[in-house]
């Protein structure tokens, strides 16, 4: 193991759930659209841009992602960025309240990653 490998053992410990490949989801910065590489309960990961920001950088975003044509899963909070590497833009949620906390996890919940058992449409926006 390498030293920088090492150092992602940290970096990632307080990641919250696997991430999920996504290929429907979009992070919108600045009103600029940027696929979403994948994304979990913590964080999501985007394909490095131009001006993409700095490790430690904050910055306000809105989350879309299409679930059926007519519900779209979308909520708006800040991120900061863990890494901005050859791997890409990965963030983690900065001070998520509860409500969109729980949605995440719903979400990810009805996709059958968190739990593979919950049937598809089975969302609830309480």
């Amino acid at each position: 193991m390498n030293i920088s490998s090492f150092f992602n053992i940290f970096r990632w410990r307080d990641r919250r759930g696997e991430r999920v490949e996504s290929t429907d989801a979009n992070v919108y910065i600045a009103d600029v659209a940027h696929p979403v590489l994948d994304w979990s309960e913590s964080g999501f990961r985007l394909a490095n841009y131009d001006e993409s920001p700095a490790n430690g950088e904050r910055f306000a975003f809105r989350f879309e992602l299409p679930l059926t044509s007519e519900d779209i899963f979308e909520f708006e909070a800040w991120a900061e960025v863990v890494d901005n590497s050859d791997r890409g833009l990965s963030v983690h949620y900065l001070h998520l309240d509860e409500a969109i906390a729980a949605r995440i996890h719903e979400v990810l919940r009805v996709l059958s990653i968190l739990d593979p058992k919950v049937p598809s449409g089975a969302i609830t926006y309480d």
